[in-house]
């Protein structure tokens, strides 16, 4: 059996993370990449014009006839270093936009892949701050605030390099010792880095789980007068954030300072070493201004390497983070380009022609032989038989805990079974897939509902000139009279403007406009009376006469409008 860390060995890592966003846009990295260099090398021109302004002003006859080459050279050069920040600015736009809809895309395509039974390996609150904040560092690191920035500030650095070791080795070497010696402490300092941003991260990632738990049991924490424990746990926790961007913000402020530390050391090198050259002229008053202004880029290229150690540092952690949400744990599948939505599934026929092709009263489901273990090898389902025919209703009853809630989704799919088969009007269903309409739905105990309007709730994209029979078929049309704006009412968050019972029916009505050969209802008896929960069954029934329905229900009155019933029965 593959171990965790033998799993985070076969995938890849940091740098193959960003190779992988990076290749279906790579012109348009390269594009981004040359232009952040050209718009860098821009800034090399006026100091080189400087240079030549100063050393020929002592030529002038004239006190006011100035060099006009080096001057028209030096604006045309500033002109076109801002043209190419608008250039670099929209092309490094453009890139970074194409890397957050791709990573955030594939993140939620491999999110939704997870099974629904299964639990989230975190706290939807810091799921959602993983999927805000954590998915823009693949993006920051790659653009000019990144690889970008550190990839022009060299190029540049090593073309003002030349120029200065042609004008004076000893002094090129001193006024660069500052930029060499703070780098080697950027580098020195990265793990301390790494772990202050893991932990700035974790958490800000704790006060979004908490305050998403907080919204929604805002009832339980009122009814048990725990405001003041939430209020202080709040507090706790957001001091813990607090003491950690703290810290972070020290340390990036002490990397973002070190430019203006070279700048001041370099000057103060440049001054001691060409004094002397300045007096017997072999160091000229423009070689000096152009020493002073090289080492503005010396600073810059401190600067950008001391913000991509940090943000490297940063992305570290975000991959880190990202891994442990994702199924499977593989960084590799953000690489992996997002597929098409998949064709119409094809499974094997058992005896049966096309969907629709069978004979009447040939069986809609069969269940054989089903087995569902629950992790750690604890039975869940245990060989459990069925078959149903067109416009049945098929009862499953039993004791809280037996398992009843566990047989719906394993035979739908929400749970792999480790044995047995399922077939949908003659045809096997693959293991280890969930079955949707118009094979299978199912209508869990705790519907979720969106914070949007109520027919937008029913429908999720169905047609609207269904929204009447459904709701009449689901018992909810009544209701909806009598409630502010009919079905365009917000529901509000959680569906908190509705009743129980009405969310279920909500539910139902949702069911019903998304039709399915077989239908799975999970226990409405704890939201609906026995005459409501009867009418909606015969509701159901009678719009499902070529369709199976299925059941959990302990209620007498509902037992006794079954075709079949299944009474389960714990160890």
């Amino acid at each position: 059996m593959r171990t965790r860390r033998g799993l985070e060995r076969q995938d890849v890592g940091r740098v193959g993370l960003l190779a992988g966003m990076v290749r279906p846009h790579l012109p348009l990295f390269v594009a981004d990449v040359v232009t952040g260099i050209a718009f860098f090398l821009c800034a090399v021109v006026p100091g080189l014009a400087l240079r030549a302004f100063l050393d020929e002003l002592p030529d002038q006859a004239a006190g006011w006839a100035l060099p006009v080459a080096p001057l028209l050279a030096y604006l045309g050069f500033k002109a076109a270093e801002a043209v190419g920040a608008a250039g670099w600015m929209a092309v490094d736009t453009v890139f970074r936009y194409r890397i957050y809809h791709d990573v955030r895309v594939r993140l939620t395509e491999r999110l939704l892949r997870r099974p629904g039974a299964l639990p989230p390996p975190v706290p939807t609150g810091d799921i959602l701050s993983r999927y805000r904040d954590d998915t823009v560092e693949v993006a920051e690191v790659l653009g000019k605030r990144g690889i970008q920035l550190v990839s022009s500030s060299v190029v540049t650095s090593a073309v003002t390099f030349g120029v200065l070791f042609s004008i004076s080795l000893r002094t090129t070497l001193l006024a660069v010792l500052p930029t060499l010696l703070i780098a080697v402490i950027a580098f020195a300092a990265s793990r301390r880095i790494k772990e202050l941003q893991h932990h700035t991260r974790q958490t800000a990632g704790d006060v979004s789980a908490f305050l998403r738990d907080c919204f929604a049991g805002i009832e339980a924490i009122k009814v048990n007068d725990a405001g003041r424990h939430v209020v202080d746990r709040v507090r706790h926790i957001n001091d813990r954030r607090r003491h950690a961007a703290v810290l972070n913000g020290v340390f990036g402020g002490i990397l973002a300072s070190s430019q203006s530390i070279v700048v001041l050391l370099g000057t103060a090198l440049v001054m001691w070493t060409s004094a002397a050259g300045i007096r017997d002229g072999s160091f000229s008053v423009g070689d000096f201004a152009y020493f002073i202004y090289a080492l503005g880029t010396f600073g810059t290229l401190v600067n950008a390497v001391g913000q991509f150690v940090s943000r490297f540092q940063r992305f570290s952690v975000t991959g880190e983070r990202l891994r442990e949400i994702l199924p499977g744990r593989r960084l590799r599948d953000l690489t992996a380009p997002t597929p098409d939505p998949p064709a119409p599934m094809v499974v094997a026929d058992r005896d049966a022609g096309p969907r629709g092709g069978l004979e009447d009263g040939a069986p809609v489901l069969e269940v054989s032989g089903l087995r569902y273990e629950h992790p750690g090898g604890r039975p869940g389902v245990r060989d459990f038989d069925l078959t149903a025919r067109p416009g049945e209703l098929v009862v499953v009853a039993g004791p809280v805990g037996v398992g009843k809630t566990t047989l719906l989704r394993a035979i739908q799919g929400t749970l792999p079974r480790s044995a047995g088969s399922v077939a949908v009007r003659g045809r096997v269903l693959p293991p280890g897939v969930a079955m949707a309409p118009p094979l299978m739905s199912l209508t869990p105990q705790a519907p979720h509902v969106f914070s949007d309007t109520l027919a937008t709730n029913v429908l999720l994209g169905s047609p609207p000139s269904l929204l009447a029979d459904v709701l009449a078929a689901s018992t909810l049309d009544h209701d909806v009279d009598r409630i502010p704006h009919g079905t365009q009412a917000e529901i509000g968050p959680q569906g908190h403007r509705l009743s129980g019972g009405q969310l279920h029916r909500l539910a139902a009505a949702r069911m019903l406009a998304h039709p399915a050969d077989v239908m799975l209802v999970d226990d409405l008896s704890a939201s609906l009376d026995v005459d409501t929960e009867r009418r909606l069954l015969e509701n159901l029934l009678a719009t499902a006469r070529d369709r199976v329905l299925v059941v959990v229900s302990n209620r007498r009155p509902i037992r006794d409008l079954a075709h079949q019933t299944y009474d389960l029965v714990g160890d």
